[in-house]
């Protein structure tokens, strides 16, 4: 989902809440599409920001965060592994999908979710405040 707030600190005096989906885990892959093709780099992103955009923003830090990752499961993919795996009730198989069978791929499958971390939140609330700058002592609100 994608949430947009007011921000006079942002390039555009908008902060964007996006959510990405890379069908690779390619390098940088998603700070340089944001900030080359979109031409609105992820706040905190001090090699992508060519223009300086987001500068009033790197106190924040890089926020970028996978909240749910897919990947091979290690073991249970081995020879012996596979076996325990079928071997295995459905329901000891991770609840919500944590552990799952890929038939596309002949794969056993692991993916583990996170919520998004509060900074991100706490970054798109309009009532935060922030703690005084130490360029200008300064508070203000995004």
């Amino acid at each position: 989902p994608t949430r947009s707030v007011a921000c006079d600190r942002a390039h555009n005096k908008t902060l964007t809440l996006v959510e990405l989906k890379p069908k690779t885990g390619r390098y940088h892959q998603l700070r340089r599409h944001m900030a080359w093709d979109c031409d609105a780099p992820i706040v905190g992103d001090y090699i992508y920001d060519i223009g300086m955009r987001a500068q009033l923003m790197r106190d924040e830090g890089l926020c970028l965060c996978s909240t749910r990752v897919t990947l091979e499961h290690p073991y249970f993919n081995s020879e012996k592994g596979r076996q325990i795996y079928e071997d295995m009730a459905q329901e000891d198989r991770h609840p919500g999908g944590g552990l799952w069978f890929s038939e596309h791929d002949d794969k056993v499958m692991v993916t583990a979710f996170i919520d998004l971390p509060d900074k991100f939140n706490e970054l798109m609330s309009e009532t935060r405040k922030r703690p005084r700058s130490r360029s200008n002592g300064n508070n203000s609100s995004c």
